[in-house]
């Protein structure tokens, strides 16, 4: 399998992912949305169906389905959105505060105004002095804004020797309806969006362990995985990703790494041939195919696997 394949055990990854910088809680998530479904992150992909490889192999079955508390609702990934800005403008949606990383608040903040953030040898934000690393999170159920984008979870801004560095801490779970969507249409069949958040999971999870020695476990451009905040939700994308709780594809007791691009061409030179072409995922998934069937022809010799983290 390659360089596509991270042996870390499960055991590991779930006592390595709980970070040092434990934000303080902001209560409960804010509820799902469901906006029209976007299309513009699949323009540029071609429209014409592409050749599928000969022969679908047979698919192990996905786990049981399970009432426990999956590593969803208990993985928060960091998410670098901005990094060595000289400035950067916050919000959030329902007001909220500026927290140190002891919980100390130390500045208010009103609903829907924009706050900046700069870079003057010291952290500031709107002209008051900050310390070199601060919370910007909501009050209960609202949203935290980077630039022109809404996030779900809270923002992490630090001072840094190149300027600001913005990392979004967001549940596993609200991060994926995010990428789903910026990574293929939402009008897709669910089955090929349930092959992606399977995946997009996988990847993840490998970055979270990968990278749990730096600031951030991945960034939000398709260098890792595309991920735009709430604008890329939409109902199809958020049960793609509870239909799959705390899936990931699996191999030895261990998590993929599961590469993927739109189309087998790019997987072929981008990755010499291993991954997912998530043209090839929809083509699969409009000839009635299952998502664990999809998986299993471009990760081979592979199972689906979930973590679970309690009842």
């Amino acid at each position: 399998l390659g360089k596509w394949l991270v042996t870390q055990k499960v055991k590991t990854l779930t006592s390595t992912a709980v970070d040092s910088l434990t934000p303080p809680s902001n209560g409960p998530r804010p509820q799902a949305a469901s906006p029209s479904p976007d299309t513009a992150t699949t323009a540029s992909r071609p429209a014409a169906p592409e050749r599928q490889p000969a022969g679908i192999p047979a698919a192990a079955e996905p786990p049981a389905p399970s009432d426990a508390l999956t590593i969803d609702a208990a993985l928060e990934m960091r998410v670098a959105l901005v990094r060595d800005a000289s400035s950067v403008a916050v919000a959030t949606s329902t007001g909220g505060a500026i927290v140190s990383l002891d919980g100390e608040g130390l500045k208010g903040l009103t609903a829907n105004q924009a706050y900046l953030a700069t870079d003057q040898g010291n952290l500031s934000i709107d002209g008051e002095n900050m310390p070199g690393a601060v919370w910007v999170q909501a009050d209960s159920g609202g949203l935290v804004a980077v630039g022109d984008r809404w996030y779900r979870g809270r923002v992490l801004l630090l001072l840094r020797d190149n300027g600001i560095l913005v990392v979004n801490y967001v549940l596993m779970q609200e991060y994926l309806y995010s990428v789903v969507g910026a990574e293929m249409s939402p009008s897709w069949p669910i089955e090929s969006l349930k092959a992606q958040a399977v995946a997009a999971r996988s990847y993840a999870l490998v970055h979270n362990v990968r990278h749990a020695g730096r600031e951030y476990d991945l960034d939000d451009t398709t260098r890792y995985q595309a991920y735009k905040g709430v604008m890329t939700e939409t109902n199809t994308t958020q049960a793609a990703v509870h239909q799959t709780s705390g899936e990931f594809i699996s191999h030895n007791g261990g998590i993929v790494e599961s590469l993927y691009a739109a189309t087998q061409d790019i997987v072929n030179n981008a990755h010499s041939g291993f991954g997912m072409s998530q043209m090839g995922a929809l083509d699969l998934s409009r000839q009635g195919y299952r998502y664990n069937e999809i998986l299993a022809v471009y990760y081979p010799q592979t199972a689906i696997g979930r973590i679970d983290v309690g009842e």
